[in-house]
């Protein structure tokens, strides 16, 4: 693992107390990890503070084995508390993980240990790709996870899906950084998924639903996702309820998304708790499982990405708009997932 630029092991302090407020930024530039001393604006007193440190690795894969990862962008991850969940995050189609600083660092903030991973994600988006074909998500999506089921429509070997990147980006993250902790996530080759968090923008927010369907994992968070049902015909996976519990999984789109009706259909087949609940930029006033934003947020297209992305809207203070729903949204997930 290479770790390129600026960027080594550095710690930053964040206020979670005043992210629920959004009244603290914490995005770093693409290629370097910062101190920042100035003090922030007060939150409001029914809001305890907490400071956590962070320390931050931004890194491409090296090659192992023989093998090369294509694509190879560089992935960020962030170690937090030392027995903190992990946050897997996947990018939309084409999307990076340096596309999400935002969102990561608010993660981080909450105590999360967080890897934001880079992955085949890259031509024709998966919605596009099967559209009414039922079969289509689950091998395409069984493809890019571990390898398994190639078709015409993806053929990535097992050596470079998801999970041997995921394996591997741990590893290497526990040989690079000994205390931080990385190895509560892997045994051996076994990943210890009741200690992840899986979240994921459009393709990667479909993902993380699909894994989660075959491995019980601590929760789900979907931005804008999953986009697994066209006219009445769902991804024929979620015929049928999966191993981690519909408790565990919240979700978040836009009213406007180009892709809202075929997302509100991927959330009724997986059976997701609750009514779709508007909201605006800020979180309601009790958790619910189904967010719909109606903040305007440009076009359609737009508004399939900017409620999590880093081009999103800012408050005056110049910090995410939405960060209040993403603290709620991981808190919801952040305690351990109930033995059975």
């Amino acid at each position: 693992m290479r770790i390129e630029g600026r960027v080594g092991l550095a710690v930053i302090a964040t206020l979670v107390a005043a992210l629920a407020l959004g009244a603290v930024g914490i995005a770093a530039p693409a290629d370097a990890t910062t101190t920042d001393a100035t003090p922030a604006p007060k939150p409001e007193p029914a809001i305890p503070s907490l400071v956590v440190p962070i320390v931050r690795h931004v890194f491409r894969l090296d090659q192992v084995d023989g093998v090369r990862y294509t694509p190879n962008a560089r992935n960020v991850a962030l170690r937090s508390t030392a027995d903190a969940p992990l946050l897997l995050f996947l990018p939309a189609t084409g999307a990076v993980p340096e596309d999400y600083r935002d969102f990561l660092d608010t993660a981080g903030g909450l105590g999360y240990h967080v890897l934001a991973l880079d992955y085949w994600n890259r031509g024709r988006s998966v919605a596009q790709t099967c559209a009414r074909d039922a079969r289509c998500y689950s091998d395409l999506q069984a493809n890019r996870f571990n390898g398994s089921h190639p078709t015409h429509y993806s053929s990535i070997a097992p050596s470079d899906s998801i999970l041997a990147r995921l394996r591997h980006a741990l590893r290497t993250l526990g040989e690079r950084d000994p205390r931080g902790g990385w190895g509560r996530f892997v045994e051996g080759d076994r990943i210890r998924w009741d200690r992840i968090v899986l979240a994921g923008h459009s393709q990667g927010g479909g993902e993380s639903a699909f894994i989660a369907h075959g491995h019980r994992v601590q929760g789900v968070l979907m931005f804008g996702s999953p986009v697994e049902s066209d006219q009445g015909v769902t991804a024929a996976w979620m015929a049928h309820r999966g191993v981690t519990p519909v408790a565990r999984y919240y979700a978040l789109d836009s009213k406007h998304d180009m892709y809202a009706e075929r997302i509100a259909g991927s959330w009724s087949a997986l059976h997701l708790p609750g009514r779709a609940c508007p909201i605006g930029t800020d979180a309601p006033a009790r958790m619910q499982h189904q967010l719909v934003t109606d903040h305007v947020l440009g076009t359609p297209q737009q508004s399939h990405s900017l409620f999590i992305t880093d081009r999103g809207p800012r408050s005056e203070r110049n910090t995410p708009a939405f960060r209040g729903v993403w603290v709620a949204m991981l808190k919801a997930v952040r305690g351990p997932l109930a033995r059975t």
